[in-house]
């Protein structure tokens, strides 16, 4: 893989030539006031891809995060999903017409309703398979998530009602993995990533080790905008088809009406787990900002990664800055080097606040090796060992039901390492960068960023004779929740 520069940023790419946005149409000056828009929102975003006739225009990723990183993409998962159930359909392993229950002939409940026996694969790609509400938060603790699926009340025929459904995308990965006997991201790695270039991904997997169909699957921003990139061409990569057009035209046409929300002006229906949007534009979202938007009228795409609920803003901000501005000459006539220079500096000095060292009190608790047994709480954590040297801190938390976390600290510098963490799913093994901070010298706090995903994780400690108070917040969380608890110092 190659490395390039533009405009200070690296970019790792195969694919994509790296360009000036004046000549593909675009001042710079237009994408700076699009930057800045975003950051007087305060909409976090981490990083931004924009590609305009196969061209990079413009690229930043704020640190701590890594521009070849690996991303959790949450539900954009689902557009991913959809196009290997193309290349399944294309390669005749299925038809959008089949009934669902035909593959789980041992799954299936006592009764099979009407509704249930009239559900076709291109219903779950549609999400119109019949549930009235979204039921996520009710399959989600079960073990098979199959069989939960197919248990529930499908109280409208598939087909003429949307409901947005996680667990309809998971079946559609359960159904290749039924047809092909392999894992659904075998299945991927084989038709889709590799012949995208994408060489980074992770997919996490349900109870059963199924590939969790509808979430759970992380790469890089570059991967996000390979996909686009197919997409906007209609199937085509580099040259070579990946899926038919068929199935593109199908997937990025409106197959239900998902807009309910006034608000989601740009909204104007739901293709194959792909969202259609204005002026012949679509794209794929998954929680907290991750985004692949195109707009093949403009010849652009744009990928985002985020850790904020933000898509509305963000889109509304590409419609209002971006698409509004595009002009189909090239060398617009501005002062070009002037802008383009104020580009170059933005996109060099933009990065994600951080905490800022501070000088270590000289009469902090001795945490040489100090260990807290921790009262009962909802993470199940039930110990913390602490063990201080000069600048150099490793803390040591451990649970009642998951892995041990350990982290690393230094007071003069970021550090790095990694740590088990949820991502979607699961707990998984991944990067973070963490940042201490004495406040006092009773008060410490401990900012860790799982570079990976969204979060970031503060925990604050106070320290009282032989306990400590802990506090423990996230930015976002889908399944964590923010909580308070005592810990009792163990006495040598």
């Amino acid at each position: 893989m190659s490395v390039k520069s533009y405009n200070g940023v690296k970019i790792m790419n195969t694919f994509f030539e790296i360009d000036t946005p004046e000549r593909q149409g675009i001042s710079s000056k237009i994408i700076s006031e699009f930057i800045d828009e975003l950051e007087k929102q305060d909409l976090q975003i981490t990083s931004f891809l924009l590609i305009r006739n196969k061209k990079a225009i413009a690229q930043y990723c704020k640190k701590p995060y890594r521009e070849d990183g690996l991303r959790l993409l949450f539900s954009l998962t689902k557009s991913f999903t959809s196009i290997g159930i193309g290349i399944a359909y294309d390669k005749g392993l299925l038809d959008l017409n089949d009934y669902v229950i035909s593959f789980f002939p041992d799954k299936l409940p006592p009764v099979i309703s009407s509704n249930l026996n009239k559900m076709q694969v291109k219903h779950l790609l549609a999400m119109t398979c019949g549930i009235h509400e979204n039921t996520y938060t009710m399959l989600y603790p079960q073990q098979d998530w199959v069989r939960a699926f197919l248990a529930q009340d499908f109280p409208h025929q598939p087909g003429t009602y949307y409901r947005y459904s996680t667990h309809a995308s998971h079946m559609l990965s359960a159904i290749v993995e039924k047809i092909t006997k392999k894992s659904f991201i075998e299945f991927m790695l084989d038709n889709l990533f590799n012949p995208l270039d994408i060489s980074k991904v992770t997919w996490e997997v349900g109870p059963l080790g199924i590939t969790a169909g509808g979430m759970g699957l992380s790469s890089t921003i570059e991967a996000v905008a390979n996909f686009g990139q197919m997409l906007l061409d209609k199937g085509v990569y580099n040259g070579k088809r990946i899926v038919s057009q068929k199935y593109m035209e199908l997937a990025t046409t409106s197959q239900s009406k998902n807009y309910k929300n006034e608000e989601k002006i740009y909204e104007k229906g739901y293709g194959y787990q792909i969202i259609i949007a204005e002026r012949g534009c679509f794209f794929g979202q998954g929680a907290f900002g991750q985004l692949c938007f195109v707009a093949p009228d403009y010849n652009m795409v744009i990928a985002i990664t985020s850790r904020k609920r933000n898509n509305i803003a963000v889109i509304n901000l590409i419609y209002e800055k971006i698409l509004d501005s595009v002009s189909n000459e090239s060398d617009i006539l501005l002062d070009v080097v002037e802008e383009a220079e104020r580009l170059k500096n933005r996109l060099q000095d933009i990065k994600c606040p951080v905490p800022q060292f501070k000088d270590i009190p000289e009469d902090i608790p001795a945490l040489k090796n100090t260990t807290y047994i921790i009262e009962e709480n909802s993470h199940g954590l039930k110990k913390i060992i602490f063990q201080m040297n000069g600048n150099n801190l490793n803390l040591k938390m451990e649970y009642y039901d998951r892995e041990d976390s350990e982290l690393k600290f230094n007071f003069r510098k970021a550090e790095s390492g990694k740590d088990f963490f949820v991502k979607d799913i699961q707990f998984h093994k991944q990067k973070y960068i963490s940042y201490p901070v004495w406040h006092c010298s009773d008060s410490l706090e401990l900012t860790i960023f799982y570079i990976e995903t969204p979060y970031v994780v503060t925990y604050k400690i106070k320290f009282k004779e032989d306990r400590i108070n802990i506090s423990f917040k996230m930015n976002s969380s889908l399944n964590l929740q923010d909580f308070e608890v005592v810990g009792h110092l163990i006495k040598n």
